[in-house]
């Protein structure tokens, strides 16, 4: 019996092994997409660099834990620092080979995000495997792995998935809580899932809505000292919360000051990124239909509807969970796809759920739905499997910028370009500074871009910068050979075209677009098709694979130079929060 036993034990352990080596492999083929190289200094994702940066300033092996940035938790960036100096310690000299030297250090915070990807998926699989079986577990473990945008993103240096993994933690121990035996164990389980909000928490603020999971399923079950264990429970959170980002004390005014900056851009929006699109609680379900499935949001939400009419308090509990923390994405006017993902543990739990009770029935009922969850999971329609071979494709290939400049590159001597936009993470690779993020100062990204020949890089710049502005028609007055842009640059404004009611700034903006393509139309011809027609109209999808057009100025074209300077921009704004 005993040997039965240890066998038993091994056999599960290896299974769990199993399960975390699958998830990291599907997480690894692409994950070098966009890293730095000899032709380009900064990776292509816009928040790596600044997360980056802002990581570089922790130093856990000095007691230095306050970066003097917290538009979200600092446990995210000491993490990413402890993977960064392993990567200095073992990787390229960053005075030979700067670029090699940075991309390890980026490889590395990818490679937290991938791990903690992971993890996420091996915890929801122990989680259900002891409540709905082997058939349940796996589906939803699956439902979770194969995400397309929470796949995507376990390869980006950035907090989401992090967050989303601890965040999960919190929302096991919960239910943990609910079902130890009264008494200490308890109180135990309720300390450890206050530990796990605080540190998701730490890592992004609105994570801290894992503890009403906590309270939800103490209220549902009741054990004996309930209520003091709720407390308990909030309280190891807020000292989590302080042990992982302590610049909530130490640096209070600062700390206070980007907590207000993130609370006004969220509720003011984002420029034109999500201006004059429907509200929230729309927008976010679409959004959820792209980073995990149209079909696995249905069923999954089939699912945990079921499992709430049977009485299931941990389901229950995670639900109070997800309608709270949707209802706050869904009232804030910043709705980037990357806020669902907590979403998506709780919806993979009620998916396992409904296909742990398809598999349980016998009749006609129970194989359509076993069949229509193999669909959901490859894929049909939208998401699941087919979504993230899409995704990886895209993110192993040549990326559309990469293509571009080298197109340009290919385009001949004494050649020029012109950017209607500051050269930043959107435009074609011509010079290593191009992605440079905003946070350098605007002269040196000008004498970098003045720097380049071959093609010659141009950007009106009247005398005075600061009074520069996007889609200024004065650029064509130079008659540079090309003009490029791409889908981040123009997406927004063609949207916002005939719309009625914007804001006063924002149709300055629309109108001066309207110019630029007209006469663009006019004295110009599309150079080549484009690069990345296929790619996602999705904001922070379309990181790995926008749209970019290349335009040549035509043969007959007549235009004037008025002999104004070149140089890059728009006006300097305050780096925002990945």
């Amino acid at each position: 019996m005993a040997a039965a036993s240890k066998l038993k034990i091994n056999r599960n352990h290896l299974w769990a092994l199993a399960v975390f080596a699958a998830a990291l492999l599907i997480r690894l083929p692409g994950i070098g997409w966009g890293l730095p190289n000899e032709n380009q200094a900064f990776s292509l994702h816009p928040d790596e660099p600044v997360v980056q940066i802002y990581s570089q300033q922790v130093n856990p092996a000095q007691g230095d834990f306050t970066p003097g940035f917290y538009n979200y938790g600092t446990l995210g960036l000491t993490v990413n620092s402890v993977a960064m100096r392993m990567a200095d310690a073992y990787g390229p000299n960053p005075e030979t080979d700067p670029a090699g030297h940075s991309a390890a250090q980026l490889l590395a915070g990818r490679m937290v995000s991938a791990l903690a990807g992971s993890g996420l998926v091996l915890g929801l699989w122990l989680f259900l495997r002891r409540r709905i079986g082997d058939w349940g577990a796996g589906a939803g473990a699956l439902a979770a792995a194969f995400a397309p945008g929470l796949l995507t993103h376990s390869r980006f240096m950035t907090v989401d998935v992090l967050a989303t993994a601890i965040a999960l933690a919190a929302l096991v121990w919960a239910v943990k809580a609910a079902e130890a035996e009264p008494g200490k164990a308890v109180m135990r389980a309720s300390l450890i899932a206050g530990l796990m909000t605080g540190l998701a928490a730490g890592v992004k603020y609105n994570m801290a809505l894992a503890l009403l999971a906590l309270w939800a399923a103490l209220a549902l079950a009741r054990p004996k000292g309930w209520l003091a264990a709720a407390a308990a429970g909030a309280g190891a959170s807020i000292v989590a919360f302080l042990f992982a980002t302590p610049g909530a004390v130490l640096e209070t005014a600062a700390f206070v000051r980007d907590v207000q900056y993130e609370l006004l851009h969220t509720s003011s929006g984002h420029g034109l990124v999500f201006a004059g699109t429907s509200p929230g609680f729309i927008y976010h379900f679409f959004n959820l239909a792209a980073a995990y499935g149209l079909g696995l949001v249905v069923l999954s939400i089939i699912g945990l509807a079921h499992g709430g009419r049977k009485k299931q308090a941990w389901i229950l509990a995670w639900c109070v969970f997800a309608v709270a923390y949707y209802v706050l994405i869904g009232r804030a006017e910043v709705k980037f796809l990357r806020y669902v993902f907590p979403l998506i543990p709780v919806l993979a739990a009620g998916f396992g759920w409904l296909a742990a009770a398809a598999v349980a029935r016998k009749d006609r009922m129970g194989r359509v739905g076993v069949a229509a969850g193999i669909l959901a999971l490859g894929g049909f329609p939208l998401g699941g499997l087919s979504g993230s071979m899409v995704q990886t494709t895209w993110m192993m290939s040549a990326d559309p910028r990469q293509e571009a400049a080298d197109w340009l590159r290919q385009a001949g001597e004494g050649k020029s370009v012109g950017v209607p936009v500051d050269p930043w993470f959107s435009t074609p690779t011509l010079y290593p500074l191009s992605a440079a993020p905003r946070m350098m100062p605007f002269g040196a990204r000008d004498e970098a871009m003045r720097a380049v020949e071959d093609p010659s890089v141009l950007r009106f710049v009247p005398e005075n910068p600061d009074e520069r502005f996007d889609w200024d028609t004065r650029l064509l007055d130079e008659q540079p050979d090309f003009v490029t842009f791409s889908s981040f640059e123009s997406d927004d404004v063609e949207r916002l075209a005939g719309a009625q009611g914007l804001p006063g700034e924002l149709q300055v903006q629309v109108d001066r677009y309207a110019a630029f393509a007209k006469r663009l139309s006019e004295e110009y011809e599309p150079a080549i098709a484009g690069f990345g027609l296929d790619g996602p109209p999705i904001h922070d999808l379309m990181y790995i694979r926008p749209r970019v057009w290349i335009w040549k100025r035509r043969a007959d074209s007549s235009a004037t130079s008025t002999g104004t300077s070149t140089g890059s921009g728009t006006s300097e704004a305050p780096a925002t929060a990945p």
